[in-house]
């Protein structure tokens, strides 16, 4: 019977049908303990692995934002078909035919929110689009509230509060110019973006690698017409190959499975270590300093998570 009241708490249905403080107490730790910590892991560590894409990025001798992108999903498509194909055991096209309707959801919503990135920065500066994409966290909350009535604890919007202050800090200093198309663009990415994250959640058992397969797919479709892939030279190909092979491809897949361990919001919140920890890859490897506004903004960030995860522990002992 216990256990019954428990998973009732738990569920959406539950929550917003504005049952009594103390089940929704029960409900809401049953839900944090259910958190597994790998879930957190797997998505900060392919955020770490996605913020590594500046130092590609510079490391080009050519660098063209579409050329990259078809190449870049070109690599990832080869990376994640052979994923498949090793780990799950399943012909890389029978596992795309087969897709469901929330895993072809999701491989749209991350292919969009790739290139949107890409584009929006050959249209305007990087301190714009991480503005921008900073609202990822915020927009996720509200998806998950919104369409599938995932409840969101306070500490959690606070959090994700901090963590945008955070980094709209490290876009005060040079370079934020303003908001022009480019920034239009941009803002594909938050809503794809929360909307692919919410998704995931929603449907716990989507083709995540599959659908990831299908977004690198799209991407290198999308991108051909306007790429110029036969100007590369020998240096940028080997780079780009490993940009979308072990950056991107990697990244997906291992972010795909984290997806679906933890709430959408706090993908998003963990996510944001991509966008505060890329300019300091840069920095220590190209010499690049970021400047101070960038270095505090961090700091805000990583203490955030940081404080989140304590006391989201707490409230689970509690």
């Amino acid at each position: 019977m216990a256990d019954d009241l428990v998973q009732a708490a738990a569920t959406p249905e539950f929550v917003l049908s504005g049952a009594g403080t103390a089940e929704r107490s029960i409900g809401e730790r049953t839900a944090l303990a259910g958190r597994p910590a790998i879930g957190i892991a797997l998505v900060s560590f392919s955020a770490l692995m996605f913020s590594t894409g500046a130092l590609f990025v510079r490391s080009l001798d050519h660098p063209h934002a579409w050329t990259m992108v078809f190449w870049r999903s070109v690599a990832a498509t080869g990376a994640l078909a052979l994923l498949v194909r090793v780990r799950d055991r399943v012909n890389p096209m029978t596992a795309l035919v087969t897709m469901s309707t929330p895993s072809r959801l999701v491989a749209a919503t991350f292919c969009a929110s790739s290139i949107g990135m890409v584009v929006a920065l050959s249209l305007t500066t990087t301190a714009v689009v991480l503005v921008i994409f900073s609202l990822s966290p915020l927009m996720a909350a509200v998806m998950a509230w919104l369409l599938i009535g995932e409840r969101v604890a306070w500490f959690t919007w606070a959090a994700v509060l901090v963590t945008v202050a955070g980094v709209v800090l490290m876009a005060v200093g040079p370079g934020a110019t303003g908001f022009n198309v480019g920034a239009l663009v941009a803002f594909i990415i938050p809503v794809a973006f929360g909307l692919g994250t919410v998704t995931i959640r929603r449907h716990p058992n989507v083709s995540a690698t599959p659908a990831m397969l299908l977004a690198a797919i799209s991407g290198a479709v999308i991108a051909l017409p306007f790429a110029d892939p036969l100007s590369v030279n020998r240096h940028d190909l080997l780079i780009l190959l490993a940009f979308g092979s072990c950056q991107l491809g990697a990244g997906l897949a291992i972010f795909g499975m984290g997806a679906t361990r933890i709430p959408a919001t706090d993908v998003a919140l963990y996510s944001m270590l991509e966008p505060v920890t890329g300019p300091i890859w840069v920095w220590l490897w190209v010499d690049e300093y970021p400047g101070g506004a960038a270095l505090i903004g961090g700091s805000v960030v990583f203490a955030a998570l940081i404080v989140h995860t304590l006391y989201a522990r707490r409230v689970v002992t509690n």
